[in-house]
């Protein structure tokens, strides 16, 4: 008996499981049982020996590379059990099922199998993906193995970190010939479990990766390409599509995306800067120490401190009592007596306040700068009078509070000084002049760098905008592709798709015209049918319930014959095709039906138009020979 073996392709099953019959109510698919293309083989075609057997081939129909080449396994499987039996057969797979055919077709060379019994193998609208292996082996091994790999890699490391480390401290070890022996056979030690593991794993991938060898490719394409046939409409939605999609370069991200989130972003950059200048440490300790040393110049300073605090004690001893003496004359009212006591008194104690004041900066040619530098030591730098670890800040820039307080110095005391004159005793105006203007003087200041902070970042936002928007279009794309394609290997990057396989060199042409219009005019008349109902149906999409049952009342509208792709086997004529396709090869022949038919006779020459523009095709790519 002579078995025709069908393979649907991917989401075939669409709507529940893959199954040979159809489901209650449901035409019947071409592969599934009672269809008009089981019914037509059976019809057109016989064996050498009798009625010809139809078998289907159930995969999970997944647009995933990895099941199709399960699928392909077990199609293997199917077809090594007819060459058991000895019988003749050919095998029809429409759009990925063909995938599946070839899968199958690279695995049974690289396990030695020539299958003599297949006949012929027709592909119907097959999109072939055509993938390259990652370019090293890290990249082709699973996410496991690479952590493995990366593992062998630690006593390797360790020993490099341990040599790079002598070569700084002990160079001179270098120098001598024993240690350069021992680190040598150290050396290849350290690097056997890598060695070992790179070996396991590169074996490994040979026995994965047969599909590149190209011992393996050639014995593929002598072996199986003289008995293909593919069959494909130029409008194939699948095949011109995934064949076009490697090539898409639509821009997705604009150029200046990112720049607004970052503008927004850099309004907040001040207080998160602030935020991480007072809780790092080394920062803090690092102001600190530069306001000691350079700013208020502590070690130079410090050395008249005691002297400079005990002439401002006298001064704040005598303007306490200078102020008694002033609230005494206030209260001193009609006392005539009293009263001129108490102005005798102030007046005096004004001259001896003015005296000492006087004294004060003359003793004190750095009064001005002492105080600031004792007074910033007392804040920062002492801790009850007690010196803080090694002189510096207190609580070493861990104290969040006392950083803060240090900023807070800095944009109070250090600004106001950059602006006053620094006589700190001359008169009451002065003093409320150092509290008014910080208020006025830090918002300007930190005004003016917050805008130079958002001009900067709208000028690196937009370099990096640029830079992300390529990035972020070549991964979108990728993933696009990698979807498309069904790319779910980790060791290979889907490229693109062709209607033939990737080990076979010249493509089939599309169908000849007058089949492919009644397949045109076919696919358009069901489209007309469905937009009608599909229009009539909106008022029921609009008020169904939940974004499952809308999508289940689309596809209720939808045969899928709308599609060039899904209508190839609803056309009496290519159905004639096939069969004649199958007839005409050895082990099978037309049945009386179809012998001498009119049916026959333009499937036949529809087969030998496809065939005969395929030879030209290749004869016009074929190199021209050098002349004698």
């Amino acid at each position: 008996m002579s078995t025709i073996i069908t393979v649907h392709g991917t989401f075939a099953h669409l709507g529940g499981e893959p199954s040979q019959e159809a489901a209650p109510g449901v035409d019947p698919q071409w592969w599934q049982n009672g269809s008009p293309t089981e019914a037509d083989l059976k019809k057109y075609v016989e064996g050498m020996d009798g009625p010809v057997r139809v078998v289907r081939f159930i995969w999970n129909g997944d647009n995933s590379v990895l099941a199709r080449r399960q699928a392909g396994s077990a199609l293997l499987k199917k077809m090594l059990e007819l060459e058991k039996e000895g019988e003749d057969y050919c095998v029809i797979g429409h759009s990925h099922g063909g995938s599946v055919i070839s899968s199958a077709l690279v695995e049974a060379t690289a396990r030695g199998k020539k299958l003599n019994g297949l006949r012929r193998w027709i592909t119907v609208g097959t999109p072939f993906v055509s993938l390259r292996k990652e370019t090293t082996l890290f990249l082709r091994l699973s996410l496991l193995q690479k952590a493995m790999f990366v593992a062998s890699l630690m006593l390797l490391l360790m020993f490099a970190f341990y040599v790079a480390g002598e070569a700084v401290t002990a160079i001179d070890k270098f120098s001598r010939p024993n240690w350069l022996y021992r680190l040598g056979l150290y050396a290849v030690m350290m690097s056997v479990p890598f060695a070992v593991f790179w070996a396991v794993f590169k074996y490994l991938d040979l026995r994965k990766l047969y599909f590149y060898r190209p011992k393996n490719i050639a014995r593929t394409e002598s072996t199986f390409a003289p008995r293909w046939l593919g069959l494909w409409h130029e409008d194939d939605e699948a095949v011109s599509g995934l064949s076009s999609i490697g090539g898409i370069r639509v821009r997705i991200f604009h150029s200046n995306f990112a720049v607004p989130l970052f503008s927004l972003l850099s309004v907040f950059l001040l207080p998160v800067l602030y935020l991480l200048l007072v809780t790092s440490p080394s920062l803090m300790t690092g102001i600190a120490n530069y306001l000691r040393d350079d700013v208020y110049q502590l070690s130079q300073y410090e050395r008249y401190g005691g002297q400079v605090t005990t002439s401002r004690q006298q001064v704040r001893k005598l303007r306490r009592s200078l102020q008694r003496a002033e609230q005494e004359l206030e209260d001193a009212g009609d006392d005539l007596v009293g009263r001129l006591d108490a102005e005798k008194q102030v007046k005096e104690l004004r001259v001896e306040v003015k005296a000492a004041r006087d004294k004060l900066h003359s003793e004190n040619p750095n009064l001005v700068p002492v105080a600031r530098a004792m007074r910033f030591k007392k804040r920062f730098l002492e801790d009850d009078g007690q010196p803080c670890t090694n002189g510096g800040l207190c609580g070493e820039g861990r104290n969040i509070a006392l950083n803060s307080k240090l900023l807070f110095h800095l944009v109070t005391d250090e600004a106001a000084s950059l602006f006053l004159d620094n006589e700190l005793w001359q008169g009451r105006s002065n003093r409320i002049t150092r509290l008014i203007l910080p208020v006025i003087l830090v918002p300007v200041v930190f005004g003016v760098i917050a805008v130079i902070l958002v001009l900067l970042v709208q000028a690196v936002s937009g370099l990096l905008s640029r830079l992300l928007s390529r990035l972020l279009d070549e991964l979108t794309w990728l993933e696009i592709k990698r979807s498309a394609l069904g790319n779910d290997s980790e060791t290979e990057v889907a490229v693109t798709a062709q209607p033939r396989p990737f080990w076979i060199k010249q493509a089939y042409p599309v169908l000849p015209a007058e089949l492919g219009n009644q397949i045109t005019d076919y696919s358009n008349g069901v489209a007309t049918q469905s937009l009608g109902k599909f229009r009539n149906a909106i008022g029921e999409l609009a008020f169904s319930d939940g974004m499952e049952n809308k999508q289940q009342n689309v596809l209720s509208y939808l045969t899928w014959r709308e599609l060039i792709h899904s209508s190839y086997f609803e056309i009496p004529q290519f159905r004639w095709l096939i069969a004649e396709a199958i007839a005409s090869t050895e082990g099978f022949k037309r049945s009386g039906d179809f012998e001498g038919s009119e049916k026959s006779h333009n499937a036949a020459s529809w087969l030998e138009q496809v065939q005969q523009d395929r030879a030209a095709s290749a004869s016009k790519a074929a190199p021209i020979p050098a002349s004698s």
